[in-house]
């Protein structure tokens, strides 16, 4: 026992370098994609009335990290006070949404609940409970099933005619030293402008090794205040970093490797589930009349595609270590089909100017195309991730697009500008990584529009 694990933390808008090590939701993803969800705070669980309802067992004795039992009342407290409350929640989440009705719950005593629902509910093990199953809000996320009861609701404008909604977000705020957590370590460091924060281990966690030692072994999470992506590969580069995968620059990968030795560490190449790591979302809800029109044209995706070198971006962003294909999911998917990898992914220029004469587009004077009205076609691609692999793979796709006739321009904010401007039917093309890409339906934002995150087309996803 004991010692402090140092990361390299962009921000507060990078929650995840804490939230990713501090993964405890209601039921756990297996390592093996093709196994079954785990137990993790629910020891057990069965669906009754044809798919219509489920059951949770929580173990019992479960404690907040203040030592105060976590209780059923603990999720029905999240349901009717913040998923519920409009001031709070703006809709509820797709998966507790069955049927056009939300669910109801049943308490049945301090560590069972049956959850209710319009129809059968297929989504509530796998996006749910082991996805979104985690306490609210998680950050910028702000997905969840449980909450602490006991300390919040004394916040909470229904309970307290002195509080007030902005009180009860600073006091539900996940760096709130004052919050009672579930996870193996509690922030107990921080304050706005801080360059470190400070988690200890949880004196009150559940979970013990295989010889009952209480987990978990690390007394202290340090996350180091640094400037972006540079600042998280400078300090990995000089030996500073524990352990850390978020935001390390596959680019920088070579300059790792030769300082390696001197930084005393040692670099693993570890497989993700991302079936693509840059993939631009036209958004086929757009506001403006011309654009959403030209962006639902399956015709124009396929030319945008087919503009793209992606042997090149492979080459020049990404070292030769990725693998060019299009936005399907990883072969170790149950769901992968190899002749699906590479749909409308062949680089052919002649090709894509054919599709963009087809629709109809007019080129000006500029060798640019206009709508047919003639007005200006002008794609603005955003991104909040400013990993220089993602940065040069934006620049060389605006290169291509320009040549082929369609002007664009890229722009990169902050995660925590980018990502509610995103969700708000905002941006024309936004770019992420796929990273659903072992199962999908996990959580299907990239398979239709299942909520604001859906980004071809977050307005119809809300």
């Amino acid at each position: 026992y004991g010692g402090t694990w140092h990361r390299a933390w962009r921000g507060v808008d990078d929650f995840h370098c804490f939230g990713r090590i501090t993964y405890d939701p209601v039921l756990r993803w297996p390592r093996n994609p093709s196994d079954a969800v785990q137990e993790n705070l629910a020891e057990s669980w069965e669906f009754g009335d044809e798919g219509k309802s489920l059951t949770l067992n929580f173990r019992p004795g479960l404690k907040w990290s203040d030592g105060v039992p976590f209780t059923v009342d603990d999720v029905i407290f999240w349901w009717e006070d913040i998923e519920n409350d409009p001031e709070i929640t703006a809709a509820v989440h797709g998966e507790w949404m069955i049927g056009g009705e939300p669910m109801t719950l049943e308490r049945v005593d301090d560590d069972t609940i049956t959850l209710h629902f319009a129809a059968p509910n297929g989504l509530a093990e796998t996006v749910g409970l082991a996805f979104h199953g985690n306490q609210w809000p998680l950050g910028f996320e702000r997905f969840g099933f449980f909450a602490p009861r006991h300390y919040l609701e004394q916040f909470h404008p229904k309970y307290n005619s002195d509080a007030t909604y902005e009180l009860f977000e600073e006091k539900a705020f996940d760096y709130n030293v004052d919050r009672p957590v579930m996870t193996a370590w509690k922030i107990t460091e921080y304050e706005a402008g801080t360059t470190l924060v400070v988690a200890e281990r949880n004196p009150y966690y559940w979970k013990v090794d295989e010889e009952g030692n209480q987990l978990p072994y690390i007394d202290y999470v340090y996350l180091h205040l640094v400037e972006g992506v540079d600042g998280v590969n400078a300090m990995g580069i000089a030996g500073d970093l524990d352990m850390q995968a978020r935001a390390i620059d596959l680019a920088q990968y070579p300059v790792y490797q030769d300082n390696a030795e001197e930084g005393n560490y040692h670099m693993l190449l570890w497989p993700q589930a991302q079936a693509s790591s840059a993939t631009l979302w036209f958004n086929q809800s757009y506001p403006d009349d011309n654009y959403r029109t030209l962006f639902q044209d399956l015709r124009f995706r396929k030319a945008m595609s087919h503009a793209i070198d992606r042997e090149a971006i492979n080459e020049i962003a990404f070292l030769g270590q990725g693998v060019p294909r299009t936005i399907t999911v990883v072969p170790d998917s149950p769901y992968y089909i190899p002749e699906l990898e590479n749909v409308n992914g062949e680089y052919d220029v002649d090709l894509a100017t054919s599709l963009l004469d087809e629709i109809g587009l007019q080129k000006g004077d500029d060798g640019f195309y206009n709508f047919a009205d003639g007005s200006d076609i002008l794609i603005l691609i955003e991104t909040s991730n400013t990993s220089s692999g993602i940065q040069d793979s934006l620049e060389l796709i605006a290169e291509w697009w320009n040549t082929v006739g369609i002007e664009t321009q890229v722009q990169t904010s902050t995660r925590d500008v980018f990502w509610p401007r995103a969700g708000a039917n905002e941006v024309m093309v936004a770019t992420w990584t796929t990273d659903r890409g072992l199962l999908p339906m996990v959580d299907p934002i990239y398979i239709f529009p299942f909520d604001e995150r859906s980004w071809m087309a977050p307005a119809y996803g809300t």
